[in-house]
């Protein structure tokens, strides 16, 4: 370790090569938070007038340094995570080591020259997650912050959640995630009240700075009479290490969607036959539907796609939205059966009261991702259909009781020794994804509180930074 008047940082070997060691230019001192090479070292009495901005020293992860340069300094998410990528590798990992950087420094890692000076303007804004609880922990006397639903849609994205859920995924196989089965509340249907769902779901992921519980209400469809929508969400995040209650999200079921969304991207990214999928089906065209076409976007560039909806006009704005928004080919098809003949991969995400496709129906070697149960009353795909695939569960135990793979126990169809494996032992490696290119595929997505708290600890880590 290299130590400065300003702080620690990592040097790796490649770091301290001639071409890539820092030229310590004078802008690594700031003056109000922005690099400026004019503004040298000044006398300590100048620091108290002036109000120098002492970078950040603690290291941060290179998924943070991803999201800074995503966030603050603005740049693309493929952009972010090369320049990302370089400068963890070279140990420059904390606001206080690329503040010693120069724009040529920089240059010399094959950063472009306007986002170099953009990058060292906005240094200060590199706050790693942990220093961030830290700070939060000194006036958590204050109250939890509350986030409304307009200001958390503006500022999470599903592209945020992928490598949290990700990573969720893998430590719940390993079994470093505390999630407990969700429980539910039904409010039973009377002259004035309900019907209506209540399920509370929640996790923990071990080592992460927070954890989250969320309420998700869901199903109170006489809301549509009365101009509002059938639900609503709160996430609540709380500090992992003083049990303070950091934010409550009213989130609506938006960050519901995006990590339900995430689950499916990497159900693509590891279980179907990469470019030879050429097409996507979407039945069901709801709000999930858009985030499982925008995560699915994040993780294959380039496809294109069929859909098809009961609501022929909902169908065809959401093919007319997703196209624009994406830049490829979405079709609004006449039925569930032309989806599925079409597709390579098919996304089912509906109501779950019937069953959507038929196994007649598929080519051989389909993927289907279905995110529709997460109640023992629901179904989306046929007994048949899970019994003749390989069948791949988020969480066993929870879709042995409110996924697909109940309705195949209860017909005695199949037994838990028959799942293949859960997404997270594929994630890591520890089982095969798909050994075949004529494989029928089922991917059962029941929504896992792991997953809760991923999205909950990448929501909170971008939020908290607002004013």
């Amino acid at each position: 370790r290299r130590v400065s008047k300003i702080g620690v940082f990592r040097m790796s070997s490649l770091a301290r090569s001639t071409s890539l060691a820092p030229s310590y230019s004078p802008n690594y001192l700031q003056v109000n938070g922005t690099a400026n090479s004019e503004n040298v070292v000044k006398k300590k009495s100048d620091e108290i007038n002036i109000g120098y901005s002492t970078p950040q020293t603690q290291q941060a992860t290179e998924s943070e340094v991803e999201a800074w340069l995503q966030g603050p300094v603005g740049l693309m998410p493929e952009v972010a995570a090369e320049y990302a990528e370089r400068l963890v590798a070279d140990g420059f990992d904390s606001a206080a080591s690329i503040s010693l950087l120069s724009v040529q420094d920089l240059e010399r890692r094959r950063i472009r020259t306007g986002h170099a000076m953009t990058m060292l303007e906005r240094v200060d804004a590199l706050v790693p997650i942990a220093n961030e609880l830290e700070n939060s922990q000194e006036t958590e006397h204050k109250g939890p912050r509350f986030f409304d639903f307009a200001t958390i849609k503006e500022h999470v994205k599903v592209e945020d959640a992928i490598e949290a859920v990700e990573e969720a995924f893998g430590k719940l196989a390993q079994g470093q995630v505390d999630v407990p089965l969700p429980m539910h509340i039904g409010i039973n249907e009377t002259d004035e009240y309900g019907p209506g769902d209540c399920h509370i779901k929640g996790g923990y992921v071990s080592g992460a700075p927070t954890f989250t519980v969320k309420l998700a209400m869901v199903s109170f469809y006489k809301n549509l009479e009365r101009g509002l929508p059938p639900g609503a969400g709160v996430f609540v995040v709380v500090c992992a290490k003083t049990g303070a209650t950091l934010a409550v999200m009213q989130e609506n079921r938006y960050l519901t969607d995006l990590r339900t969304g995430a689950a499916g991207a990497l159900a693509v990214k590891y279980l179907t036959r990469g470019d030879q999928d050429k097409t996507i089906a979407f039945i069901g065209c709801g709000q999930i539907a858009k985030n499982m076409a925008r995560a699915s976007h994040a993780v294959k560039s380039n496809f294109e796609a069929v859909a098809f909806d009961p609501n022929r006009p909902n169908c065809e704005a959401f093919a007319s939205t997703m196209s624009e928004e994406l830049g490829l080919s979405f079709e609004a098809v006449s039925s569930a059966h032309e989806a599925c003949r079409r597709a390579d991969i098919i996304f089912t995400q509906t109501p779950g009261g019937a069953t959507v496709l038929e196994r007649r129906w598929l080519k051989p070697h389909a993927t289907i991702i279905a995110s529709g149960s997460d109640q023992p009353t629901k179904q989306e795909l046929p007994v048949d259909l899970i019994s003749h695939s390989k069948y791949v569960a988020d969480l066993t135990r929870q879709t042995a009781k409110v996924g697909e793979l109940r309705s195949a126990i209860q017909a005695g169809a199949m037994t838990i020794d028959d799942v293949h494996a859960e997404l997270g032992q594929i994630i890591n490696g520890e089982k095969p994804g798909r050994t075949s290119d004529n494989e029928l595929i089922v991917v059962d997505l029941t929504g896992t509180g792991g997953q809760d708290a991923a999205i909950g600890s990448v929501a909170w880590s971008k939020l908290s930074k607002l004013p």
